[in-house]
């Protein structure tokens, strides 16, 4: 792993589908050179995929956060995010039908890991994607980067209408991909922060932000970068504009693409 390899994990967050062409310019190596980093990355088991993240606000569901001590792990279809810790908790991202449902299934959780050590309930206003969105989405969570062409190929629709509404709905934040990363091989560091006043931080995380998920007031930033050095001056940084903002260091992390089998629920 070298500055390159890093940047292209790097930009590969910051953008999951961008074109190996486009991430060549982006880095000014040629295409060949970076088809073949591309694949020495997944050969090693640094890159293991990618995966596609949808909000769950856009699919009728209210959704929270919850941190518990990590001495026993929690899965189900309802948690759609999950980061574990250093700091010997694991975060989940937990959906529900509506705020009570979402309450006890937190309580659900509680039975099995205990106490929570962090709760986290948006203002939010649950809306429902269109028949048409639902649709590419589901194309696109079989294969996160495929095409737009292809995704048309697949649906029966014009491509034009793919691009537009795929470029609509990354604006709205109804759905990112990411790639799906063996941290501790790539020599990166991810850490995760999380504020009650997110404005104040987002300023100074902006450069090395990958994944931010917020109401408008609070909410949890995510950032990858390359050393603890600039972990601690970032963390510094946030923490001179909001003293209360949490901080972990994130050494795996689960997005679950299956969300939009709850449509049918």
């Amino acid at each position: 792993m070298d500055e390159i390899d890093k940047k292209i994990l790097y930009f590969l967050f910051r953008d999951g589908r961008v074109s190996q062409r486009s991430l060549a310019e982006e880095l000014k190596v040629t295409p060949p050179t970076l088809n073949y980093r591309f694949k020495k990355l997944e050969e090693d088991g640094v890159l293991k995929g990618f995966t596609l993240f949808i909000n769950p606000s856009f699919l009728s569901r209210y959704y929270g956060f919850v941190a518990f001590i990590n001495q026993r792990d929690f899965d189900s279809d309802w948690i759609f995010l999950k980061f574990k810790c250093v700091e010997w908790l694991n975060v989940y991202g937990v959906i529900g039908k509506s705020l009570r449902d979402l309450d006890e299934k937190i309580e659900t959780m509680s039975k099995t890991l205990g106490e929570t050590r962090l709760k986290y309930i948006p203002e939010q206003n649950p809306e429902e994607l269109k028949s048409m969105d639902a649709s590419i989405l589901s194309a696109l969570s079989k294969s996160p980067r495929a095409t737009e062409s292809e995704i048309a190929q697949e649906l029966g629709i014009p491509s034009k209408t793919v691009s537009k509404r795929l470029k609509i709905m990354s604006k709205r934040g109804v759905f990112s991909v990411f790639p799906v990363l063996d941290i501790p091989k790539s020599g990166l560091i991810m850490f995760s922060m999380f504020s009650r006043s997110l404005r104040k931080i987002t300023g100074v995380l902006e450069p090395c932000t990958i994944f931010r998920i917020t109401d408008g007031k609070a909410g949890i930033n995510v950032c990858l970068v390359e050393n603890m050095l600039q972990t601690r001056n970032y963390v510094n940084g946030a923490r001179l504009q909001d003293p209360d903002s949490d901080v972990m260091i994130i050494y795996e992390y689960y997005i679950n693409s299956s969300l939009l089998r709850i449509l049918d629920q």
